[in-house]
């Protein structure tokens, strides 16, 4: 199995369970009274880029740091007192870190390097808005 389709097919599974993950944030109590579109707009981005990586012709880098920002304005948004959400949260942040160490077996470029660093952020920074 070559280096390019084993990356692609690590990155497909690893944005499944983003999605996985991204819809349990959207049931969780404390996420759902927080505005639903980010939470689409998420789920249609990594909809987005797993078609893009099955077909094994671009490199999803953009993509990934798309959905990184996305992510990461809809976690400024939220209101979390309820630690499964924050759990959660975490979880989808550490997935899209592990994405970008992934695609740097293939590629090294500014997207995937800002990607790379937002999901380190969005792991460890602290969740600051209560209800």
């Amino acid at each position: 199995m070559d280096i390019y389709h084993s990356t692609y097919t690590q990155y497909i599974d690893l944005m499944t369970l983003l999605k996985d993950d991204v819809t349990r944030l959207a049931t969780q109590s404390d996420s759902a009274r927080t505005e639903t579109g980010g939470i689409k707009m998420v789920l249609t981005l990594i909809d987005n880029t797993i078609d893009t990586a099955s077909g094994e012709t671009f490199l999803p880098t953009g993509e990934l740091l798309g959905i990184t920002k996305e992510l990461m304005n809809y976690k400024s948004r939220m209101c979390v007192k309820d630690n499964a959400v924050k759990t959660t949260l975490k979880q989808c942040f550490h997935t899209l870190y592990k994405a970008s160490v992934v695609l740097r077996q293939i590629t090294d470029d500014c997207a995937l390097a800002e990607a790379n660093e937002l999901s380190m952020l969005g792991m460890y920074e602290r969740i600051t808005h209560y209800i």
